[in-house]
């Protein structure tokens, strides 16, 4: 489609690669290959429907979140139905385990000074407020990403989010300055940044 109609959206996201080799289409990129990830736990859910799954993302897997909610620092999948929904209360609790953890985590010495702890629990921060936003609970979501850049300052992820909410609330002059600011601080992570974030596409 890409190449037949240069003019139109694009289909291929940001971060995949295509190509055809002796005429088989090849896929590359993170992007495509969580794609394929995402297809896989699909069907491996479907054809366990008593189970219960849960999960640690890696990179954000947007298909499962529809019915997905807070489990502590996971997301359990498959986990609502007529009784059991994402609810206000829920997204509270999601926020405040949080901000808990951070309290206990800039507490331990041993945790605060450890850059790779530090960015572990900043990514998983990050999980939480992408479903925390895709769920509408943007005041949840916002603060969980701010939670997430205290962990780890430099995660593009976090600002990316953060921008994207922002922009969800017609605060699109706070984007700009968190962009200026971020980018002046980590301008190595520019291009991540770029990648991640929807509002630097919408803001220009």
């Amino acid at each position: 489609h890409d190449q037949q109609f240069p003019e139109e959206p694009k289909q291929i996201r940001p971060g995949e690669n295509v190509s055809v080799v002796d005429g088989k289409v090849q896929v590359g990129g993170h992007v495509s290959v969580m794609a394929i990830n995402e297809k896989l736990l699909q069907t491996m859910m479907a054809k366990n429907p008593d189970l219960s799954f849960a999960i640690q993302e890696s990179i954000p897997l947007r298909g499962t979140y529809a019915d997905a909610l807070p489990l502590g620092p996971l997301m359990e999948l498959r986990a609502q139905d007529g009784q059991n929904t994402f609810t206000a209360e829920r997204a509270t609790q999601a926020l405040d385990y949080w901000r808990n953890a951070a309290q206990q985590i800039f507490a331990d010495p041993e945790a605060a000074g450890s850059p790779t702890a530090l960015k572990s629990y900043s990514h998983d921060a990050v999980s939480a407020a992408n479903l925390l936003a895709a769920h509408n609970f943007l005041a949840e979501a916002e603060q969980a990403y701010r939670l997430a850049a205290q962990f780890w300052p430099e995660n593009p992820e976090s600002i990316g989010g953060l921008a994207d909410v922002l922009v969800r609330s017609g605060r699109e002059n706070e984007v700009r300055q968190i962009f200026d600011d971020f980018i002046r601080q980590h301008p190595g992570q520019k291009k991540d940044l770029e990648r991640i974030s929807a509002a630097w596409r919408i803001i220009g």
